[in-house]
């Protein structure tokens, strides 16, 4: 069974890092933003990370809760100008697709012997979608420098952001389909369970974003000026899984499904001349009708 997470062009040796490495440390939040940080052992698909833990762990009642998570894979090393790992943030779920979980199994039990028999009971397993990552190696950073540095700087590396390398062919036709939203406060801009039809960024103003689960509603994240949403869906081609409403009048750019597949989620990615896209539109939008 393969999986939907793409390698795209991430460097092999970041792969065989991630493959040679047993543990990542998770961070997860509550709805509220009480972190917190557990170390899990990890099997991984590429860039698809497996880990599990018990159903009643504050970690898996975050994911729950709050789907967004970061997280970290090193491995220490006596002399600090050899460290060497992985930062990285995405999102969280739990498995309950029966063939995912076989496959997540399986890998656990490819790269640990002692699991050969199988997972533990009564656990439940999540896999971890990055949405960046960034390689640290501070072996590469200059031996001389960092030895008679006060302060040592680790180097650090963007290997795969989910908005990352647009064609320069790309840009206008992005400015063309980029559409101005005005809502006002309380509009439900989108809704959980409906067709992913749009991503977008916020322009200006406050949204929530709600979920129900069977019956129970809750708000697991609060997004503001610069942030974005409604990628993942498209990227998974999935419905939405959470409601998103205005909590106070906001202005959005809107990209419609097909253009954002077609022109980011293709190289899943904006880089500096998209951002500049995404910025001369802010600046019309400021001068007004007449600019």
């Amino acid at each position: 069974m393969g999986t939907d997470t793409p390698v795209l062009d991430v460097p092999p040796h970041v792969l065989n890092y991630l493959n040679e490495q047993t543990t990542l440390t998770l961070a997860t939040a509550s709805p509220t933003g009480m972190p917190r940080a557990a170390t899990l052992t990890y099997a991984n698909d590429g860039l698809a990370l497996y880990v599990w833990t018990r159903p009643d762990t504050t970690t898996a009642r975050h994911i729950d809760q709050n789907p967004v998570v970061s997280f970290a894979i090193d491995e220490y090393a006596a002399d600090w100008r050899q460290t060497k790992g992985i930062q990285g943030s995405g999102e969280g779920r739990q498995l309950l697709n029966p063939d995912e979980i076989r496959h997540a199994v399986e890998l656990f039990q490819e790269k640990f012997e002692a699991l050969t028999g199988g997972l533990p009971s009564n656990i439940s397993l999540f896999r971890i979608t990055p949405t960046e990552l960034q390689f640290i190696d501070s072996a590469g950073a200059g031996g001389q420098e960092a030895e008679q540095a006060l302060g040592f700087d680790f180097r650090s590396d963007l290997v795969f952001a989910v908005f990352h390398s647009l064609p320069q062919e790309e840009v206008t036709t992005i400015a063309s389909k980029l559409q101005t939203m005005e809502v006002d406060s309380g509009t439900v801009i989108v809704r959980q369970g409906a067709p992913a039809d749009k991503f977008f960024i916020i322009v200006d103003g406050e949204v929530e974003v709600v979920r129900d689960d069977e019956g129970v509603t809750r708000t697991v994240a609060s997004l503001k000026r610069g942030q974005f949403f409604g990628e993942m869906a498209i990227l998974r081609d999935m419905p939405r899984t959470a409601t998103v409403q205005a909590v106070a009048p906001t202005t959005l750019f809107a990209l419609d499904r097909d253009a954002f597949r077609s022109l980011v989620a293709q190289s899943l990615g904006t880089t500096e001349d998209f951002d500049q896209v995404i910025q001369k539109r802010l600046n019309e939008l400021s001068a007004g009708p007449g600019a």
